[in-house]
């Protein structure tokens, strides 16, 4: 008697559906901790309060200027942004750093999860955090549209807005604590760069609230060839960030032996490309000339923070990584940029900012051809969207040669996390040093047209001159500088360089691998030896 089973249905996939472990373990920690039930429980109460007050000493007067609605919204959201995006990012990243620590060590990490597991789990206990402390903030955003003064679709609208802009920060945050460098540089990131996005984020979004920004995309004559363009590329944006967040926090994570770089750098590559992309199609449909200018702000910065990472890696390819390099001489070239290594992340940094100043002089060259205005069509006109970012770049490129040179030389058994400290300090220490010696010797402070070939902080103040003569000269000063800089750090890393550069060539296994022939005596206890080619 044959037995016939029924043809599965369309659920039954999910029969076999597995949570991730990450995720169950964070969410079972944040509901256990005081600290996390405490504070959603004084939101609640800080939230009771604003409507009750709201509602007993507001103005009850008819006419829509009287209406309560508007002030529960703002008090309700701008109370939401202090405590979601100040207390998730900072407990969420405290709780990873504290996993990563070697004496506290998390037995995740050593698990066979992978690592993109891992980060998953991360991300998706970190949103839902968001999202509980967020769905008590809803139900009263939604009595204050019972109260009139306020409509439906602008309150979804930012909730969505903001809800993705905390999810972004809190990312930063699994990244941070994960990255590759020592504790202090963690924490002079976390106060310096990570309080600056916060608070950044928050003005943004408060702004945008109080502004009337948000309803105003709704209340726009053409509001599906304004607004919606807007709402979308702040949605992709979003999206490509978080990409970004998430590949970089994989290779965080991934073994050394592994070639986790080459995920990264491709990924980056396809996000600087089409950041890019994005502000020269805005300027060119809008006619706006000037919004190339966060394509030379923002490009570089990723270039500088990634100089920062970098250096505080290893230099050494595994076997691993060895066996998939190609042996033509072609693609191991284009590989040799994609590949683990410090030298070719250096390189590849360094390649991504020439090709976006390629890619910004082919646009100068199609705007003054076919736009009414011109972009760039004056000399004088060259240094700020060229030279300037250039300075910063070359300067941190010359830093970071520096600062792998100091570590090789006087600190080699020490961890390379200290390559990055001492890229921090050679930008700071020497311009903090001449300030305070100057101050003490003249009473004064260093003027502001002063030019100090060397010094980053001082190209800042070159930059703020308002005669352009003066800014012009002192900013090819600094260029000058800065090209020196970077021809006496590579002399300084030659051997380096050229080892580096040796070593990455594919795996040759031996064929004719030698034999070893025990002894024939009666004393001979060896094992006979088995070549396993």
């Amino acid at each position: 008697m044959s037995e016939t089973t029924d043809p599965p249905g369309r659920l039954s996939r999910f029969r076999y559906f597995d949570t991730n472990p990450v995720w169950v373990k964070d969410l079972r920690q944040a509901a256990r901790n005081w600290t996390v039930t405490g504070t959603l429980l004084l939101m609640l109460a800080v939230f009771y309060f604003i409507a009750l007050g709201t509602m007993i000493f507001g103005e009850t007067d008819s006419g829509a200027s009287s209406y309560v609605g508007p002030g529960i919204y703002s008090a309700i959201g701008i109370t939401t942004l202090i405590v979601a995006y100040i207390f998730i990012p900072i407990y969420v990243g405290i709780r990873t750093l504290m996993e990563r620590i070697s004496i506290n060590a998390d037995l995740q990490y050593i698990t066979t999860m992978t690592p993109q597991q891992i980060i998953r789990g991360k991300i998706l206990s970190s949103t839902y955090l968001i999202i509980l402390f967020y769905s008590a903030a809803v139900p009263f955003l939604v009595f204050s549209y019972l109260l009139r003064g306020i409509d439906l679709p602008t309150i979804l609208l930012s909730v969505v807005l903001t809800f993705l802009v905390n999810v972004l920060l809190t990312m930063g945050a699994i990244v941070l604590a994960l990255s590759p460098l020592h504790i202090i540089m963690k924490i002079l990131l976390a106060l310096f760069v990570g309080g600056n996005a916060i608070f950044s984020a928050m003005w943004f979004v408060i702004g945008a609230v109080a502004s009337n920004f948000i309803s105003g995309l709704f209340g726009m004559g053409s509001f599906w060839n304004e607004a919606v363009p807007l709402i979308i590329t702040f949605v992709l944006d979003a999206i490509l960030i978080a990409g970004l967040l998430y590949h970089t926090a994989v290779a965080f994570i991934t073994p050394t032996s592994a070639n986790r770089s080459k995920p990264l750098r491709i990924y980056v590559t396809f996000f600087c490309s089409m950041v890019v992309l994005q502000f020269y199609l805005w300027a060119w449909f809008t006619n706006e000339e000037d919004l190339y200018l966060p394509i030379v702000v923002i490009i570089p910065c990723l270039v500088i923070l990634g100089f920062l990472f970098s250096i505080a890696g290893r230099d050494d390819l595994s076997l691993r990584v060895q066996r998939d390099i190609p042996s033509s001489p072609f693609s191991r070239f284009v590989g040799f940029f994609f590949f683990n290594g410090t030298l070719s992340c250096l390189m590849w940094l360094l390649g991504l900012w020439i090709a976006t100043v390629f890619s910004l002089l082919i646009f100068n060259v199609l705007w003054n051809g076919f736009q009414a205005s011109s972009l760039i069509s004056d000399f004088d006109d060259i240094y700020l969207p060229y030279v300037a970012p250039s300075i910063f770049v070359l300067y941190c490129f010359a830093y970071a040669l520096l600062g792998l040179w100091l570590h090789r030389t006087f600190l080699p058994k020490k961890s390379p996390k200290l390559a990055s400290l001492f890229f921090i300090l050679l930008m700071l220490l020497p311009f903090l040093f001449l300030i305070i010696v100057y101050f003490v010797f003249t009473q004064d402070m260093i003027d502001e047209d002063w030019v100090i070939p060397g010094m980053v902080p001082n190209v800042f103040m070159v930059m703020g001159n308002y005669p352009e003569t003066d800014r012009n000269y002192g900013l090819w000063v600094h260029f000058a500088s800065s090209v020196l800089m970077v021809g006496v750090a590579l002399l300084f890393n030659s051997k380096w360089i050229i080892s580096q550069i040796k070593q990455f060539k594919p795996l040759q296994r031996s064929v004719d691998r030698p034999t070893v022939e025990p002894d024939s005596g009666d004393d001979n206890i060896l094992p006979p030896i088995i070549d396993r080619g």
